[in-house]
């Protein structure tokens, strides 16, 4: 996936990303400062362009946000 902008498919996993990021936090999974720092690393790696960390985060995100 070469593109800069996000696919429909992308939006599909980001929506995911977010809703398991919410429901793990919910469910005390997560504490507030991971579910934080989930969100910003995607927020930040958006703004500068770099979709494909983003891409990364929106399929294995739950993976990366428990670290």
């Amino acid at each position: 996936m070469g593109t800069k902008n996000l696919t429909e498919h992308d939006h599909v996993n980001m929506d995911a990303f977010l809703g398991h990021v919410l429901d793990d936090y919910k469910a005390g999974g997560l504490s507030k400062e991971q579910a934080v720092s989930g969100l910003a690393h995607v927020m930040a790696a958006l703004d500068q362009g770099n979709t494909e960390e983003a891409r990364s985060w929106f399929a294995q995100g739950r993976k990366f946000i428990r670290k």
